[in-house]
């Protein structure tokens, strides 16, 4: 008979799924059951395509504009590219630093990327000639014991909720728990090799490559992808030895290109033929991944209430996004011009629908404001007024966000990059909408010497 989920565990399994870190982290173990090849072209990039009609308004990017949520002035995503294109993380971080000191207010205070960029500079002034993973290893044993301190209640908690089981369950979260600890703990753990799993890393590296802008490296991770096809979805003693000559030819084909150094191609190369040999190897415990392993294994489980229960409490782990020692370790396992981006993608400048496009708004100026990415990804689809009690200071930002529109219209850079100055009225009578007429933005600055817009 097929097992009737709770409510609660169709939610974790959706949100687990769903979830950018989950894929990022990947569950490696023997209760996971690896991705849909569905998720693959889905992964998010760095990507400079303009909605339509938003072409103008990114223009501004580049002054500054403070987010209408946060108030933080945002960092162009272009800016960004070039800092990419010329491996500027990868420099000694002295050198990264002083590049990025100018944009310190981006980086909004009390946010895990704040004090992880606070904790890298004052590193940096002890270890000039490092680069910015060389300091996360050196930081990297502090903060792995101060999180597996926090780790290890929740693991002990799990085992005791898992005692009322039957034996099969208990073995199963035993096995689980001992897998964790042993990749905390940088022990090797036998870990299957995943055709899916290969494929969305190479697909993760190729976003990151192509934000380079370098031709002949698209190229050939065009060609890498292309063959990487003809892995078979399922590794068994029938499959394995063809995927074992089509990463052999992968291996073959990057040795010859301009890749030849690229750190992570190379890693994901020599973990695969480990994995495909069945030899033990040091991956890292991801949060995402345990919790997807929970799920899969009490899923089956008659009674809601203890799926719940459990599921609940592997959610009591510490995440990336709300605790120091876990950003850290998720990061130190990164290249420098990886570390360097997840520094600063929160802060980017985005395109805000102020009418989400899913409740019918639509791609025009009057509906486009500017958020930063995290604030944008953290809306969603919420209405605004919801918004505005998520975030009760909005008023004040957007306010910011049109005086700094105004000045930049009175300085004559509207006029200079051709953008109607009639956008921000637009915007200011959107925001009066969306709020239920509870925003009303002052553009009275906007007229000089009685001149008013046509």
């Amino acid at each position: 008979m097929k097992q009737k989920y709770s409510a609660n565990l169709k939610r974790y399994k959706r949100e687990i799924q769903s979830s950018a870190d989950w894929r990022d982290g990947f569950s490696d173990n023997f209760y996971s059951a690896g991705v849909n090849e569905d998720c693959l072209p889905s992964i998010n990039s760095l990507s400079f395509a303009p909605i339509q009609n938003s072409s103008k308004l990114r223009m501004l990017f580049a002054y500054r504009l403070p987010c209408m949520y946060s108030g933080i002035p945002m960092i162009d995503p272009k800016l960004l590219s070039r800092w990419m294109k010329n491996r500027v993380f990868s420099r000694p971080a002295p050198e990264v630093f002083e590049i990025l000191t100018p944009y310190a207010d981006s980086f909004s205070a009390g946010t895990i990327e704040a004090e992880a960029f606070k904790i890298l500079y004052e590193r940096s002034k002890i270890h000039p000639r490092k680069n910015l993973k060389e300091l996360l290893q050196e930081v990297k044993p502090i903060y792995s014991r101060i999180l597996r301190k926090s780790q290890m209640p929740i693991f002990h908690e799990i085992l005791e909720a898992s005692n009322n089981l039957p034996p099969l369950y208990q073995q199963r979260f035993k096995l689980l728990i001992e897998d964790a600890e042993n990749k905390l703990n940088e022990r090797p753990v036998l870990i299957p090799f995943s055709s899916y799993e290969f494929k969305y890393k190479l697909c993760k590296i190729k976003d990151d490559i192509a934000n380079g802008q370098n031709i002949k490296a698209k190229k050939v991770m065009n060609k890498l992808i292309k063959e990487s096809k003809h892995l078979s979805n399922t590794t068994n003693d029938k499959t394995i030895a063809n995927q074992k000559k089509v990463i052999r030819f992968l291996e073959y084909i990057l040795k010859k290109s301009i890749l030849r150094n690229h750190e992570q191609l190379k890693e994901l190369i020599e973990i695969s033929k480990l994995k495909l040999n069945k030899e033990e190897i040091i991956v890292p415990f991801t949060r995402k991944s345990f919790i997807y392993d929970v799920v899969r294994i009490i899923e089956d489980y008659p009674e809601s209430e203890v799926q719940d229960n459990i599921i609940a409490i592997a959610q009591k782990l510490p995440t990336s996004q709300n605790y120091l020692p876990a950003y850290i370790m998720k990061i130190a396992t990164e290249p420098s011009e990886k570390v360097g981006y997840r520094l600063i993608w929160p802060s980017l400048a985005s395109i805000e629908h102020l009418l989400p496009r899913s409740c019918g708004g639509l791609d025009v100026m009057s509906n486009f404001g500017v958020a930063t990415t995290r604030e944008n990804s953290a809306r969603k689809s919420i209405d605004f007024v919801e918004q505005l009690e998520r975030r009760p200071n909005t008023p004040k930002y957007c306010q910011m966000y049109v005086d700094r529109l105004i000045e930049l219209y009175r300085d004559g850079t509207f006029d200079k990059l051709n953008i109607n100055p009639k956008y921000i009225t637009d915007y200011a009578k959107t925001i009066f909408v969306q709020s239920r007429r509870k925003i009303k933005l002052d553009v009275s600055r906007m007229y000089r010497n009685n001149l008013e817009l046509a």
